[in-house]
């Protein structure tokens, strides 16, 4: 048997009975063996704990971050849509002022329509007034080819009478009247 000298240390210190009762005969209860074992494996476990609390703390702040990423981008979003009403309230400022415009231009179009119209009557007006200067002009023509009948052959004679041989009536006297056409 072993005597407690001659047991290393570190044994020592770990094997409490055998310190206590350093007598030959004492043998270590069996218990003492699983009961290592079991310290082992509780190392083990608290090796496997300890990763798994560090993985949770790791996926923990992870997820904070995440968190922080999307109470942000909602907060972005939320500015985004304030400034999307904003601009749709400008917009809808905006359509409602074209529809003053539009409703302006059709009354201006009415109005307009009104003085075309009254634009063509006063064309029409125009129209006869020309026509009338155009039938007064050609009562014109003819009286002045009536006085060209009755006053050429006077003043034909009188020609002869001129020197330089300016003589004669050479002028054949104004075109027929011509009537205006009919529509």
């Amino acid at each position: 048997m072993e005597t407690l000298e001659s047991l290393p240390r570190d044994q020592l210190k770990n094997d409490y009975p055998r310190q206590v009762y350093p007598d030959p005969p004492y043998q270590p209860p069996e218990y003492l063996a699983y009961l290592e074992q079991a310290t082992n494996a509780l190392k083990s476990v608290r090796i496997v704990v300890y990763a798994g609390m560090t993985a949770f703390v790791l996926l923990a702040a992870y997820g904070f971050f995440l968190i922080y990423l999307l109470t942000s981008d909602a907060r972005v979003m939320a500015q985004q849509t304030l400034r999307m009403a904003d601009q749709m309230e400008l917009i809808s400022r905006n359509m409602a002022a074209m529809n003053v415009t539009i409703n302006d231009m059709r009354s201006n179009v009415s109005d307009m329509r009104a003085s075309l119209a009254q634009m063509d009557r006063h064309m029409e007006s125009m129209d006869a007034s020309t026509m009338h200067m155009a039938a007064t002009v050609a009562l014109i023509q003819h009286s002045a080819r009536n006085l060209d009948s009755s006053f050429g052959p006077a003043m034909g004679v009188m020609n002869n009478f001129m020197p330089f041989g300016a003589g004669g009536n050479s002028y054949p006297g104004a075109p027929p009247f011509a009537p205006l056409p009919a529509r």
